[in-house]
């Protein structure tokens, strides 16, 4: 019995590639070429370079993003400024556009067609800021109940070079 074992068990290690007389061969003993080695560093090179590049639209994306939040908050911000600001005056400011109002500040500009009453400041009234907003009323009332009348007022916030950052739109009671 313990011959036949024997037997098997040669046999499996015959199979196996492994003979008890002769050492196993190990293939391929060369390890890491020059070229392999330079290839490997260019491939992480552009990896890297890539990643790099990325960083500075990164940060301008960041900036971006930052100068739009503040934009919206402040658009918020103002639309509420315009509509406690208007309600009080703004029969007569439908009546007649062209007359001299408390809210009209140095550097505003205030424009009147058929349809719209558009103010253009200097700069953000509910903050002072790198800002500036125009806004636009509509003159025909979009809810015209009594005792309520609802107009809509456009609220567009400017950066100092007069790219349009955001817009809020809401409506003014009266």
């Amino acid at each position: 019995m313990t011959n036949l074992l024997h037997k098997v068990f040669k046999q499996f290690i015959l199979i196996e590639g492994v003979d008890e007389m002769t050492p196993k061969k190990i293939l391929n003993e060369r390890g890491i070429s020059l070229v392999e080695v330079v290839a490997s560093i260019v491939i992480l090179a552009i990896i890297l370079i890539s990643i790099v590049n990325l960083l500075p639209q990164m940060g301008l994306k960041n900036n971006q993003n930052e100068d739009k939040q503040v934009a919206v908050n402040l658009a918020s911000k103002e639309l509420a400024y315009w509509q406690s600001t208007l309600k009080d005056d703004f029969n007569s400011l439908l009546a007649n556009p062209n007359a001299t109002f408390s809210f009209i500040k140095s550097g505003d500009t205030l424009t009147s067609d058929s349809n719209t009453i558009t103010i253009s400041t200097a700069t953000t009234k509910s903050m002072t800021s790198k800002y500036h907003s125009k806004i636009i009323i509509t003159k025909k009332p979009d809810l015209n109940s009594l005792p309520t009348k609802a107009n809509q007022i456009s609220i567009f916030i400017y950066k100092n070079n007069n790219i349009l950052v955001t817009e809020n739109y809401g409506y003014v009671f009266y």
